[in-house]
């Protein structure tokens, strides 16, 4: 498992190599200092943790949120009876779900960090920056949700230190999910999408197997990728970063407005989206 580890540790990185700097560019120009680019990720934490809701398109996000999370709820019990069946990859998905523990640390934005300042890359600097931030962010969240006593685990049995000292008795939302899945949205920010297919498949494996494993429920891995979407959303709006990638930009950012008009004496909402 430690080997194993390590390989994803080495392969991840390599992932994303940073873009070669033109010989005509002066490196002076490009200066770094990790205490204060780490402050600025706790700053943007901090902000996007209100900042997520203060667009009507995340509030749409929001509002999808808990109605998903309420609809599954409710069906929790027999999708679980379902997802319990044993499965042919049953070691392959445990070792997804529990690698997705090192995700949930902050090595692997350090590294990228690193390699920004080594190469001079200002983008991997800031894309490790937000990242961090939504991490974060998105971890205290899902750990302050679930003190919330919204439901226990489907098997309190065989419960690692991991899974029970960073979070309240309710399993809602899961805390697995997260590190794969905030990799995969600040990939597609700032990388696209090609760069996002492989945390976001691991993020649908883990979600997989922590319903499979009686660890959770589907509502918990449900709210966790909201959560995430929110608190990345939310760190993007207070970094302010404008090179993002034109296809993420063309799904997340773009004007969306919802008004309440009346006509004729009728009353009725308008809906105007631009891209």
């Amino acid at each position: 498992m430690i080997l194993s580890l390590g390989l994803v540790f080495l392969m991840i990185p390599a992932c994303f190599a940073a873009e070669p700097v033109k010989e005509s560019e002066d490196l002076g120009k490009l200066q770094f200092n990790t205490k204060d680019d780490f402050l600025q990720s706790m700053k943007w934490a901090y902000q996007g943790s209100y900042l997520q809701f203060s667009s009507t398109q995340n509030l749409i996000f929001a509002a999808l949120a808990i109605g998903a999370s309420g609809y599954f709820i409710y069906n929790d019990d027999r999708i679980s009876q379902k997802a319990v069946q044993r499965h042919k990859n049953e070691r392959f998905l445990r070792f997804v779900s529990d690698t997705s523990v090192f995700f949930n640390t902050p090595i692997l934005p350090m590294t990228f960090y690193y390699m920004g300042r080594t190469h001079q890359d200002e983008k991997m600097v800031r894309f490790s920056q937000e990242y961090l931030a939504t991490l974060i962010l998105a971890l205290i969240e899902s750990a302050a949700i679930s003190i919330v006593p919204v439901h226990q685990r489907p098997d309190k049995k065989d419960l690692s230190f991991i899974e029970t000292a960073f979070r309240g008795q309710s399993s809602f939302p899961s805390g697995h999910v997260i590190g794969y899945t905030v990799l995969g949205l600040k990939s597609f920010q700032f990388y696209g999408l090609h760069y996002a297919i492989v945390p976001l498949a691991l993020a649908v494996t883990t979600a997989f197997e922590r319903v499979h494993s009686e660890k959770h429920y589907a509502s918990d891995v449900i709210a966790s990728a909201f959560i995430s979407i929110l608190a990345s959303e939310g760190v993007r709006y207070a970094s302010n970063y404008d090179k993002n990638h034109p296809i993420y930009e063309w799904i997340f950012k773009h004007d969306f407005s919802l008004d309440y008009i009346r006509s004729d004496n009728a009353p009725g909402l308008r809906v105007s989206l631009t891209f």
